[in-house]
């Protein structure tokens, strides 16, 4: 388990964001945005807008991008959401620098986070991120209240129960089994521990994921247990991932 923020001084309250992102913006369910709407929790959106894994007319259009860029914030993932280790250098530079302009163009503003598609990418896709114009990129590292590096932001919590996190369920259950059974099996539970965590000692809470995956498990009840519960903390900051920079997070 990556270690917690160091305390805040005695009598201080330890300072909390919360930010969400989700990676499926180029093929999104309705249902998604109304929950963050409902919740009024920031949210960003990364979008491949040519992604090549599906057709043309299953792809989010121009005036959709723009729409929800209105409600939140629009973030690079490549032109065409291929794999970029798997690319010469030239073309990866061409899809993160492409997918930004595209986006920009969609929504008339500036595009300024990144996403690297399924979390893949080199020192050099670093480097051509921040060529780009990007101010933060995300990865998709996750069990950490601490972000880490602007250009390779970790995350706290994955809406997606992933069978390798035995061993962290156990930490985070102080060892006890039942406990630890459902953090393992349940992920909305396990997200409500890292948010506990987060509320005791401070950091980012970062949720992220994909609506399709929501839906294929028939979790949107627990993704909307996990949203009412974060949501509307007065001693909160909710922030969309482009702010963490400016919040010093």
């Amino acid at each position: 388990m990556t270690a917690a923020p160091t305390p805040s001084p005695s009598g201080t309250r330890p300072r909390v964001v919360v930010t969400t992102s989700w990676d499926d913006g180029h093929r999104l369910d309705p249902r998604l945005a109304a929950l963050l709407d409902k919740h009024r929790i920031a949210g960003t959106f990364y979008i491949a807008p040519r992604n090549r894994e599906f057709a043309p007319a299953d792809r989010l259009p121009a005036a959709g991008i723009r729409e929800l860029a209105e409600r939140y914030e629009i973030g690079g993932h490549t032109l065409t959401h291929q794999r970029l280790p798997q690319l010469p250098d030239p073309v990866a530079r061409d899809e993160i620098r492409d997918g930004k302009d595209a986006l920009e163009d969609a929504v008339g503003g500036p595009v300024t986070s990144f996403c690297y598609p399924r979390g893949e990418y080199t020192e050099a896709h670093v480097r051509f991120a921040h060529e780009a114009g990007f101010t933060l990129a995300r990865t998709v590292r996750r069990s950490s209240l601490l972000p880490g590096p602007a250009l390779e932001t970790v995350t706290t919590v994955n809406a997606y129960a992933h069978r390798v996190d035995g061993p962290l369920a156990l930490r985070l259950a102080g060892r006890r089994p039942w406990t630890a059974a459902r953090l393992y099996l349940e992920w909305d539970q396990l997200a409500l521990r890292w948010f506990a965590l987060c509320l005791r000692h401070g950091g980012v809470f970062h949720l992220w994921g994909h609506s399709w995956e929501v839906d294929a498990r028939r979790d949107w009840l627990r993704l909307e247990r996990v949203l009412g519960h974060i949501a509307g903390r007065p001693d909160v900051s909710y922030v969309p991932n482009r702010d963490l920079v400016e919040a010093g997070a």
